[in-house]
Order: structure tokens, then sequence, then C-alpha cells
């Protein structure tokens, strides 16, 4: 017999109502899965409940994410009703799966189907004949256990369930379940919790089980947070996920989470005013209606729960909000999280099984939503497509145009990710100037705003600065042109700019050897080996090619000043920051040629334009023998992680350096740096965190290092520390201005309090075109994305400033004008000799959430050149630096 709730809780929660400062303690007893389930329902016993597969029920354990597959499977092996679809893997190999509930008549034609609705639902057809598609995800944060845990409840329902209305409803609909969005966080935290689980539950909020260690189960393998890459696409599990949304196109999309212990329950719509006001209104007008039948759900089972608050709908990158400019209607669902299998709040204890039980009844009642209001929500989801052409028509102009012509990467990357999400992108038929910048076909991107996918074109392309509510929850601004470092402009009228539609190119491939140089015109033999090889360091495949070169045991300069070199074609002008490959033949280890030749080839397959120097005498410039050709050395980096520390930022750092450029990369805790031999290190990265609670002995320790030759990176958090610890600095600046005005309204904080901060908006670096670390930009300036409000010191050396914010730096987002004020002008960007080594800060995120490729090339730079770093001080009597160190 199936117990109300309040009984089941009077009965697992009535030991723990006495001593809420003691380790409370219950019998963990077996949970029946009908606790999840509606009362009176019937279900097939020939389909298996989870507990076949798991071994037990739902809640009792924390199910590992091979478990939750394998009861996939196994449902897809007995219901007609279930099919599986493989969307990709993940970092870590597991297998990300989508499970397809629908009728087994819809099955049989399912592929049609999809096809016409999709086709429907794109065009903004009068009508879509077929079933409504819905899209449950679940656990997109691995520490956020009650999501995925539901879904195991809710496939079965889905499966299982003996009724004619179910039948029916399965006739209309065709229901997608993510069942788990990050297996690798997942299961992080799964084994944490199931291995600190006792026989008696522990609610005591100081109990290990519910104080996971760094860096948690919340992100990937990589510490990033999938739930703010739906836009960027960094990693496989949002690319699958991306890809596999547009093949289904669903009305409706769910993303169920926990937030804070002290929490209850909340869902949609959250605060009326910060939801971005590209989202046709109709949208939260669904969404109001859809929360209507949640209330009614969780009132039924006594749950409380709250709307309206604490949450936005503002940066289209999320789970919940993504899908608001694609048709269909986000919900975001915040379950309070026992952090384990049962833990003590205000309210009294809260079970891992009361968390399961209400993400399934959301589940349910999002299910039941659908089905009262599929007409509504079919017709929302056609008219928004076709609204949004009408709105480009009406839009200012007719299309963007991007690309930098000494990047064709960084153009095609852009490209790419447009192309991922639906966006129609062609080539550039004919070269346009538009504000201020030149773009070339060949070299630059053009996108017509007339398409379905115009208001994520909007989103993605557009540079506001203020809204009616300037508090944000996320970050105020992605502009992706800027993310990406890439002139662009928008175009009034198309014109005959539109070319052919263009696709991603293949991914490069390992070339064959170089081939010899054909015979001269004159019969001389021009198959001697080149002296030295060169190419350009502007575009971004350039420091994977580096890396494979040096790797390969090549001998790689850099070139501080732009020379003329000699070739069998003639000169050819390099510019400043060109990489020369030399043979080596004279130095011993130098890899023989047929393999250096390999490595070299493979700058071809990349895409690089590729010099063979037939003397080592140049035209103008440095000839190749020259100091003014920095040797580049393979690096071994440190980066610095564990409690305390960013796990974000680190994780940025270790995915550039790993995955992205191909070092090897070692990752050790903050508290081991004090014992362990730094020696075997080129250099040493330290993110927000990285700083806290170092020791003057652990200062001291990091000093002698450098002085023998190390290179210290310090970006966001950590710049601040490590330029006051190890370098001179000049004035502290102040941070923004205290407020004047003196008493304020208790009711004003939190808004007040919020418009203080910068949170996440983008700004404009101007750098110093003539300094070694920034070699390999060609404009005056950067884009930079900034999260905080703190200052780097000024230096006393007015020569070791490579970067600034410029006078009025705010290029999107939202930043108060006082934090504007104090931000002009400051450093942005600092390299310092140290003895031997260096030091380099760097004010801001370099690497923010993988996506921030324009300033990549600024971490690269300080990690292969900062050995071109000249000491300099300042000069008596040189106005010009006396009042650069006073800025």
């Amino acid at each position: 017999m199936r117990l109300p709730f309040t009984a089941l809780a009077l009965l697992v929660w009535a030991p723990l109502l006495p001593a809420a400062t003691q380790a409370a303690r219950v019998p963990a007893s077996p949970v029946d899965l009908a606790t999840y389930l509606p009362e009176g329902a019937v279900y097939s016993a020939a389909i298996p409940r989870p507990d076949a597969v798991l071994g037990t029920t739902v809640g009792e354990w924390h199910a590992r994410h091979d478990q939750v597959l394998a009861y996939c499977d196994a449902l897809a092996a007995a219901s007609p009703r279930v099919r599986l679809e493989p969307y990709g893997r993940t970092h870590e190999h597991r297998r990300l799966t989508l499970a397809l509930i629908t009728s087994p008549a819809n099955h049989a034609r399912l592929e049609a189907l999809r096809e016409a609705h999709v086709q429907a639902v794109l065009s903004g057809a009068a009508a879509d004949p077929g079933p409504e598609v819905v899209w449950l995800g679940y656990g997109v944060h691995g520490n956020e256990p009650s999501a995925t845990n539901a879904a195991l409840v809710v496939l079965h329902h889905l499966a299982a369930l003996d009724s004619a209305e179910h039948s029916a409803f399965l006739e209309d609909t065709i229901v997608v379940v993510d069942p788990c969005l990050n297996p690798d966080g997942h299961d992080r935290f799964a084994h944490w919790a199931n291995v600190h689980r006792g026989q008696q539950l522990v609610a005591n909020a100081a109990h290990r089980e519910h104080r996971e260690v760094w860096p948690g189960g919340r992100t990937n393998h990589y510490w990033f947070d999938l739930n703010r890459d739906w836009l960027p696409l960094v990693h496989p599990e949002s690319r699958g996920r991306i890809a596999a949304f547009r093949r289904w196109m669903p009305c409706v999309v769910t993303d169920y989470h926990e937030m804070g212990t002290e929490a209850s329950y909340f869902f949609q719509p959250g605060i009326p005013s910060r939801v971005n006001p590209i989202t046709p209104p109709r949208n939260q007008e669904l969404t109001a209606r859809i929360a209507d039948f949640h209330a009614a759900a969780l009132d039924r089972i006594g749950s409380v729960f709250y709307t309206g608050e604490s949450f936005d709908d503002f940066y289209y990158g999320k789970g919940s909000t993504y899908p608001d400019i694609q048709g269909a209607v986000g919900i975001l669902f915040e379950q309070a999280s026992a952090r384990g299998h049962l833990q003590e709040n205000s309210y009294g204890p809260l079970s891992f099984v009361q968390a399961i039980r209400n993400q399934v009844t959301t589940s349910l009642s999002t299910l039941a939503a659908v089905n009262a209001l599929r007409a509504d929500l079919s017709a929302y989801q056609r008219e928004s497509f076709r609204s949004a052409r009408e709105e480009a028509r009406a839009y200012p102009h007719a299309a963007f145009v991007f690309g930098a012509p000494e990047d064709r990467t960084r153009t095609w990357a852009l490209g790419e990710l447009l192309h991922a999400h639906g966006v129609e992108v062609h080539e550039l038929a004919t070269g346009v100037e538009v504000e201020g910048s030149r773009f070339e076909p060949g070299a630059a991107l053009i996108v017509a705003l007339d398409q379905p996918q115009f208001r994520l074109l909007r989103a993605a392309f557009e540079r506001r600065t203020s809204w009616d509510d300037n508090s944000f929850y996320d970050v105020s601004a992605w502009t992706l042109p800027l993310a990406y470092g890439l002139p662009y402009g928008a175009l009034e009228a198309l014109g005959e700019r539109l070319g052919a539609a263009w696709s991603p190119p293949a991914p490069a491939q390992h070339a064959a050897p170089l081939a010899a140089d054909p015979p001269g015109p004159d019969g001389s033999d021009r198959s001697r080996q080149p002296v030295a090889w060169a190419f350009p360091w502007e575009d971004a495949a350039a420091s994977q090619a580096l890396v494979e070169l040096l790797s390969a045991g090549a001998e790689v300069r850099m070139a501080s000043e732009g020379l003329t070199a000699r070739t069998a074609s003639g000169p050819v002008a390099l510019p400043r920051g060109a990489l020369v490959v030399l043979p080596g033949r004279a130095r011993p280890g130098a890899p023989d040629r047929a393999a250096l030749e390999a490595a070299v080839a493979r700058l071809t397959a990349l895409g690089l334009p590729l010099v063979a120097l037939t003397t080592g005498l140049t035209d103008s410039g440095p000839d190749l023998g020259s100091s003014a050709l920095h040797p580049v050395r393979l690096p071994r980096p440190l980066v610095v992680v564990g409690s305390g520390v960013s796990a974000y930022e680190a994780g940025e750092v270790w995915h550039e350096l790993d995955l992205r450029l191909g070092l090897t990369v070692a990752l050790v805790e903050r508290d081991a740096l004090a014992e362990i031999d730094l020696s075997a290190f080129t250099h040493l990265c330290l993110v927000t965190g990285a700083t806290g609670g170092f020791s003057e002995a652990t200062w001291t320790k990091l000093r002698a290092w450098i002085r023998s030759g190390g290179v210290l990176l310090a970006s966001r958090g950590a710049a601040e520390p490590t330029a006051r610890e190890l370098l001179a600095n000049a004035a502290p600046q102040s941070a923004a201005p205290p407020d004047p005005t003196g008493a304020a309204p208790y009711g004003e904080y939190e808004r007040r309090r919020a418009e203080a901060r910068i949170a996440g908006a983008i700004f404009d670096v101007a750098l110093d075109l003539t300094h070694p670390l920034s070699v390999g930009f060609t404009r005056p300036s950067v884009p930079v994305f900034r999260s905080s409000e703190a200052l780097l010191p000024s230096a006393v050396d007015p020569f070791v400033t490579f970067g600034r914010y410029t006078a009025a730096p705010l290029l999107a987002g939202y930043c108060s004008a006082a934090n504007a004020a104090c931000l002009a002008g400051s450093p942005a960007l600092r390299a310092e000799r140290l003895g031997q080594g260096a030091v380099v800060c760097f004010a801001d995120d370099l690497l923010f959430r993988g996506m921030w490729h324009g300033a990549r090339k600024l971490y690269a730079n300080a990690l292969f050149f900062s050995g071109a770093l000249e000491r300099t001080g300042r000069i008596e009597g040189d106005d010009a630096s006396a009042t650069s160190s006073e800025h």
C-alpha cells in the first residue's frame, strides 16, 4: 500500500526533529517507487522497473551514469514506446543518449514525422500536422542529482503506464528525454555521495557527504559549467545536444536543477524585469500558463514552492533560456538540495527522496500542460519563426559581415558556430568597407538577417549597454564577434554581396612531407634543402602548429621585428612575430630531415601560409642569426588548483593548454607548492583564489624560481595579489568611489548592489603593438570580458604595461558610470622581467568560458615569448615615461 506523502515524511524524518545541532541519524529504509508516481496509476509488468537494473529503488543510492544507461537500454529492449538516439560522447568518453518515447505507430514512421515537424516549425507553416515534441532535460550540473535520478522514474512512467489516456497522449506527442546532460560531473558526485553513505543516514550539514572536495561534481571534465555552454558550444556535450535539439525542435524544454539546502522549490517564470527583451512576450505568457499546472501538482503532494524571484531569463546560453529564441518555452526548475541522501535545514530534514519526488511531479505536470495547451504551444512555435522574419525585415540592418584577413581560423570558427545553431552563413561575394573595416571575399563571411534564426543573430551581434533593469544573474553581454576578436559591421542592404552558401571546412588532416622544389627556369637545381621555413603568428592555428613543431624537436625562433626574407620565388615580407623554423643540422639531438619536414608540412594542413627561405640573409630587417630572433622553448606548465581556487578559471587554463594547444600540463594543489620542486616547470599559472593563503615563504620560493628563469602567469583575481607581492607598483588605485549619499532605503539594497557590480561585460583594451607579448595582433585594441571591479596596480616602470583600458572602455553589457570611469586608462596587461624570469599579469579572464578566442593569443604569447622581454625601467627626465608611470 502506498503511504501518503505526509505519512512517509513523518516516518523518515520524525527521528530527526529533536536535536538539529547533533548528527541526526535514521535507518536507510527501502523506498517504494510508488512514492514518486501518481496515485492509482497502473503500470505494465512487462516493462522493467528501475530497481530491476539498479538493484535498489530510486533514491536509496545515487544512480551512476552507467546504471542510467543500462536502464535506458532495458526500456528500449522491452518497450515498443522507447527508442534510444545517441548524440555524442563526453570528454571521458561516456555515452550521451536521448530516449525517444512515443506510440509504436509513430516510431514506425518517426523520421518522416520529424522531418515534417521541423519543416513546419522553421517555415512558420499555418499548421503542423504531426505530433508535438517536448524535451525533458535532466542533470546539467552533476552535483544536482535529484534531476537525473528523477529521470529514471519519468522514463518508467512514460514507458510502462497502462491507460487509454496515456496511449492517446503518446499518439500526439514525442517525448525526448535527456536523462543526464553531464555524465562526467554526475559520476563524480554520485561516487562521492555513495562512498560516504552509511546504513544510518546522517543529516548534519557538517557530515562529509554534504561537503564535496574541490572541484565538486557540478562541472564537466574540464570544470566548465555546461549550463553556460548552450550558445558558445565549446564542449562535445553541448555540440551534440544542440545538434539533437535542432533535429527535433521541441515546443517545451525543461531544465532541472538544485539550489541551496535552505530553499524550497522554484519554477519559472522568473523575475519579469530580467527577461531578455528579444524574447517574444508570448513566451512568458505561456510560461505562466504552464506554471499553473506545476502549482496544482505540487499543491496536491504538499510541497511548497515559489516563482517570480531569484532567477532571470536573460543569457541565451543556458538550458532554460536558449529555447526561448528557438520558438520553444524553456522552463527552469530549482529544487532545494540535500547534497547527499539527507540533510537538515531550517525547516527540518530534507531528503533525497523528497527532492526526486518534486522533480518527478513537475516533469509529469509539464507533460500535462503540453497535452492541454498543445494547440497554443504549436501555434506559438510556428509563429515565432514567422514573426522573427518579419522583425528582420523591419530591422535597420539587412546583414552582418565579419572576418579578419590575417586570421581565417577565427573567422571560420565563428562561421562554424553560427552554422551549428542553424544560421545560414554565406561567402562574401564582393568587397565592402563598413564601420572603418574592409572585408574581402575569401577572408570574410556574411549572414543575412532575413532568416529563421534572426533573433539568435540579433542576440549574438548586438552591442547594448543599458536596460530597464541593470542587475544580472549571470552575464550582461556575449557579443560573439567581440568574443572572437573579429572586425564586423552591419550592412543596411545586401546588394550583390551575398555569395554561395558556406559550410565549415573539413578538419585539418596530417599532411604528407614536403616535396622537393622543382628545377628553376634556368635549369638550376633548387631541390637543395631550404635553410629555414617561416610562417606568421597572426592566425589562431599557429599556436597549435608551434607546439607540434616544438614537440617534434624543431628549432623555432620568433622574429621580434618584421623582415623581408629571400625565397626561390623572390622576396617575401614577414611581419613582427613571425616564426622561423631552422633545420638545426649542427645541433645535437636535432630531428632528422624527414621528421622535420613532416612537422613543417603540418602547417599547410592547418591552413597556415608557409614560406621556404633560401638563405639566412634578409633584404631588410634582422638576418636569421640575429638576436632579434628569440628562441622559443616548449613550455612545461603547472596550473595551481585545489580548495579555494576558482575551478572554472583553472579549468579554462587546463582546457586551453591541454586540449587546444596540446601541452603537457601538471595540475598541482595549492598547498603542495611549498614542498614540490618547481625546477621541473617553466611556467606557473595562477587564477582567482590560487594565491589565497600563500605564506611569505611561498612567495619567497616563487621569487627565487622566477629569478632563476621561471615565468609566472597570473590572471583575474590572482593578478592583483601577484603584482602587489612580486612587482614594483605606483600608488594604489582605488575601486569605485564610495556612495556619498549616506543613508539609503533598505529595500534598495539588492538593486543598488547589483548595479554597482560588473557582472559580466565586454571592455576595450588598447594594446602596445611594439611589445613582445602583443605580437600577432594587428589592431590597436582587443575586446576582453570582465566580471570584477578589482583593478591591477599601476607600475613604477612605464614600459611594462602593454595593455590599458581605453578612455571609453565599455563595448557591450552593463557597467555603471563610476566603474567605467575607474577602469578608463587603468592597466589591464603587465609583463616584467624578474631576474632571468618574468611575471605576467592579466587583469581579466582572457580564456573566459573557452569562448573568448580574440584574447587567447595574449595567453599564448606569455607562454611562448616571455623570453623576449627585456629589462626596462623608468627613465629619469623622460616626461612621457613620468606621465605614464603615474597613470
